[in-house]
């Protein structure tokens, strides 16, 4: 953990979601999801917070950007065309060990396997659709602290 991190009392399962720094000046957010509409609302509420936010509509899309820049948080809908949000998080933290970014896993699936499976990563959590907007927001909030 770094001298920026801070431990959130806030558990995924029975880990502790690491506290992202409050100290940078650009909080950035990458939306990943295949319907554009989603993707405009979404980033329409996270732009109003201060959130500097890309998009992404597909799983190449997102691996492309987070190679390309830096991003706090990877908002990914699991029903991606070509991979999943599930493959795009195993591909992320493949490819990005050392510097993933914390990412939540949006799904209309059984959450108990999910969370589940979730828990194997560090900083991911699955959150289960139909969402609120302003839930992922107040989520999105409490780990910038």
């Amino acid at each position: 953990m770094t001298a920026q991190s801070q431990i959130l009392p806030i558990h995924n399962q029975s880990k502790v979601i690491v506290h992202l720094s409050s100290k940078r000046i650009a909080r950035r957010i990458l939306l990943v999801d295949n319907q554009a509409h989603v993707l405009r609302v979404m980033k329409s509420t996270l732009d109003r917070g201060g959130y500097d936010v890309e998009t992404a509509t597909s799983a190449e899309m997102a691996l492309t950007e987070i190679r390309e820049s830096h991003f706090d948080i990877v908002v990914i809908d699991d029903g991606l065309e070509t991979l999943d949000g599930q493959q795009l998080i195993y591909a992320i933290e493949d490819q990005f060990r050392d510097r993933a970014p914390a990412m939540f896993l949006l799904t209309d699936q059984n959450t108990d396997i999910l969370q589940q499976w979730c828990s194997q990563f560090d900083r991911t959590e699955c959150l289960e659709k139909p969402l609120s907007i302003s839930y992922l927001d107040g989520r999105i909030n409490e780990l910038f602290g």
